[in-house]
């Protein structure tokens, strides 16, 4: 599996298609291109993962400076907008059937705290594996904290973090960790091309932990995308973590 610190190609996802977005990012990556004679991007892994968008009445949903991009190849279904998106288990199903089982998906859950999510990212590339996170916004920093902020979190200074740039449930890539003096942070690639830099943010793992954990009703977790080969020895660090081996219910109803 390519290393996950490459930018994607399209800058910025279609509406409410962020996990999607990044299940055909690693899909690519991998060298899957086509699956049965389709084209394989952020469109048809929502047709196969069963993604819903919602309803014409609550409007777009992004985040500030980006633009609404609507021009879905296929038909999805529209529903109430708590039931709308991608479920977990929709895109485990994606990933694996437009890889024609090349490619398992890890669901990870659970308790997760600032060491679980720095020790999850730090072995994911010796595991090989992209890191599809699940979480909330509104718990994580706004993506363009000053530099004092930042070396300042690094060195284990007590700081304040900007407020987040918006707040729904999204999927973003785990790219990799930073370590500092004291403390690490982490490279989170996100879909929209306007929020951080050229859509790549730094994350305290407490904060992240907190956005994982989600504190709005649903849950939040990670899909570990591995080489088939190398499925058991990540359930294997997953579970050595104190973390659980599942799908979530984020509330969509894909």
């Amino acid at each position: 599996m390519p290393a996950a610190t490459r930018l994607p190609e399209r800058a910025q996802q279609k509406d409410n298609l962020c996990g999607p977005f990044w299940a055909a990012r690693v899909l690519l990556d991998a060298g899957f291109r086509a699956s049965a004679g389709e084209t394989i991007d952020e469109d048809l892994v929502a047709n196969r993962a069963g993604s819903a968008l919602p309803d014409k009445s609550s409007g777009p949903s992004v985040p500030a400076g980006a633009a609404s991009l609507t021009d879905y190849r296929y038909e999805l279904p529209r529903v109430p907008v708590e039931e709308s998106g991608t479920s977990a288990a929709g895109l485990v199903r994606a990933i694996e059937s437009l890889s024609n089982g090349a490619l398992a998906c890890v669901p990870i859950r659970g308790g997760w705290t600032a060491g679980r999510v720095e020790q999850l990212v730090a072995g994911a590339s010796r595991l090989d594996a992209r890191l599809i996170a699940n979480v909330r916004t509104g718990c994580l920093w706004g993506s363009r904290p000053a530099p004092e902020v930042l070396l300042g979190e690094l060195a284990g200074r007590t700081v304040q973090g900007p407020p987040p740039d918006w707040d729904v449930g999204h999927f973003v890539e785990l790219a990799m960790l930073l370590q500092g003096p004291r403390n690490a942070l982490v490279v989170v690639n996100d879909s929209y091309s306007s929020l951080g830099w050229e859509g790549r943010h730094l994350q305290p793992p407490r904060v992240l932990a907190a956005a994982l954990q989600r504190g709005d009703g649903r849950e939040g977790g990670v899909l570990a995308v591995v080489p088939r080969p190398k499925a058991d020895a990540v359930a294997e660090f997953v579970i050595e973590l104190g973390l659980e081996l599942g799908t979530w219910n984020n509330g969509s109803r894909s």
